[in-house]
This record gives structure tokens, sequence and C-alpha cells, in this order.
């Protein structure tokens, strides 16, 4: 499972573009707090990605 973790930054960042596909349907499309969710989730990959990579530099890893 460890060897996982390192990658859970861009599972958020691909969750978060699905959520954002989901919104194209015509049923999902006048909710914006999937939007919101979708946004959320690429900004959080985002961090966690680029905190991995920076701990993965220091030998923490």
């Amino acid at each position: 499972m460890k060897k996982f973790a390192h990658y859970k930054g861009i599972f958020l960042i691909i969750i978060g573009t699905l959520v954002l596909l989901a919104t194209r349907f015509h049923a999902l499309a006048s909710h914006n707090s999937l939007l919101v969710t979708g946004l959320l989730l690429i900004v959080a990959g985002i961090v966690a990605h680029i905190w991995s990579i920076k701990h993965e530099s220091n030998g923490a890893y």
C-alpha cells in the first residue's frame, strides 16, 4: 500500500477530473457543488503531489 501513497496526488487529480466530466451530462449540469468539488479535488491533488515530491527529494519517503 505504501507504493501507492506516492501517487495519491495523481489519484485526486484524476478523480477531480472525472467529477468535472460528470457535470457535462445534462442532468448534472445545474449543480455548482459538483464543479466546486472537482476543483477542490484537483487543487488538493496538486498540493499532495508537490508535497510527496518534496518529501521524496528529502529522503523522507
